[in-house]
């Protein structure tokens, strides 16, 4: 392997945990089809807690009506109710939620039904930001990044979805795909293939992927059973499968976008990842772009013990191994 540009920005992020300066990272879910999303969401907040990262936003990248309220009951429960929350609009794609529903009715927030739109909310945030030092670090559907770079200038900035990205944007850690390649199409790619294939065909940045093969040995959420009843991530377990462990794919993205790979994970950095319009990926060698994909290192029963304390943190960070 080589000393890629993603290898630098993995290193540079996790020197910025250690020398006091978070993250700053936009997190990107469907919050619908399964409850890791709620497990990364946890992960997080936690992290957060703990000084490792700063939460710039919270997007949703579904149709599902309640996905917003849902995600701002979670951040709300956390302490922070007022974080941006955008939703997809154009090329919006969703599915059935077994908890989305629920807790956006039993616990409190602050959403109403005028949900900002992703694409505004995406350019309003990143036009802030200092020149590359945003992470975003997506756990859904690839909509609202395709969307993002088929803007246009308008009031918020004068540059367009590609200039803008490529000026603000450190590093996109993305769940999705399976590595080498896929059996068979990874859901977050598979629902909207087209905006899988375009963004990340024209992405002009570093592009890390954490796969289905890595998530898929790692399960964590039991440990829920632990926390109060007024938890809301116990109780979209509870809902989804009866408070039982689950795959852990998308707390490993999130993980992995405030940490880098540290002992965790080995980087498979030459090559890309080929992504077609109907969703299906694999890696090829040639040419050798700004991708990367990770490969187990340490145990998953290592990586979901670390995953649980972080899950069953409560909120504030009271609890620190």
């Amino acid at each position: 392997m080589k000393l890629s540009v993603f290898l630098a920005v993995s290193l540079i992020a996790l020197a910025g945990c250690r020398d006091g300066r978070p993250v700053r990272l936009i997190l990107d879910t469907d919050l619908e089809s399964d409850v890791d999303d709620v497990g990364a969401i946890a992960v997080l907040h936690a992290l957060a807690d703990r000084g490792e990262v700063e939460i710039l936003a919270t997007m949703v990248s579904s149709n599902n009506e309640h996905s917003p309220a849902c995600l701002g009951a979670l951040n709300a429960y956390y302490g922070r109710p007022d974080l941006p929350i955008g939703q997809v609009r154009a090329h919006a794609v969703g599915r059935p939620s077994r908890y989305a529903e629920q807790i956006a009715k039993e616990f409190s927030h602050n959403v109403g039904e005028d949900v900002p739109d992703a694409t505004k909310l995406y350019r309003e945030i990143l036009a802030k930001q200092p020149d590359r030092s945003v992470v975003i670090c997506t756990i859904g559907y690839l909509t609202n990044l395709r969307n993002l770079l088929e803007s246009l200038p308008d009031e918020i900035s004068d540059l367009d979805g590609p200039t803008l990205v490529a000026r603000k944007v450190k590093l996109w850690v993305c769940m999705g795909g399976q590595y080498p390649k896929a059996r068979d199409r990874q859901s977050n790619f598979k629902f909207d293939g087209d905006s899988a294939h375009v963004a990340v065909r024209d992405w002009p940045a570093p592009i890390a992927f954490c796969g289905y093969e890595i998530g898929v040995k790692i399960d964590a959420g039991s440990s829920l059973r632990n926390t109060p009843k007024s938890n809301p991530v116990r109780r979209a377990y509870e809902l989804f499968n009866d408070l039982q462990d689950r795959h852990s794919w998308d707390q490993t993205a999130v993980l992995y976008a405030v940490r880098g790979a540290g002992d965790i994970w080995d980087e498979q950095t030459r090559g890309y990842n080929h992504v077609t319009a109907d969703g299906a990926n694999e890696w090829r060698p040639i040419p050798d772009k700004d991708h990367v994909y990770l490969i187990q290192g340490m145990s998953p029963d290592a990586v979901a013990a670390i995953l649980s304390d972080l899950m069953i943190q409560p909120p504030g960070g009271a609890s620190q191994r």
